[in-house]
């Protein structure tokens, strides 16, 4: 993970999210999540706007590595 990416203050840490994490989410792999951020992930993190989002998000990794 590249630490320019990686913001952390006293009530929040935002880490990047990468294709393998976006695939993870989209299939609701919550260990797969937390082993690639390396963070424990809440089991209602799943909201249904999160589930909507990452297959357009992953989609667009995808299209922009090509």
């Amino acid at each position: 993970m590249n630490p320019s990416l990686h913001f952390t203050t006293q009530r929040l840490e935002l880490l990047p999210c990468s294709l393998e994490v976006a695939q993870a989410v989209v299939i609701r792999n919550k260990p797969q999540v937390e082993k690639l951020l390396g963070v424990w992930v809440a089991d209602d993190w799943y909201a249904s706007e999160v589930l909507d989002f990452f297959p357009m998000y992953a989609q667009m990794l995808v299209d922009d590595s090509s």
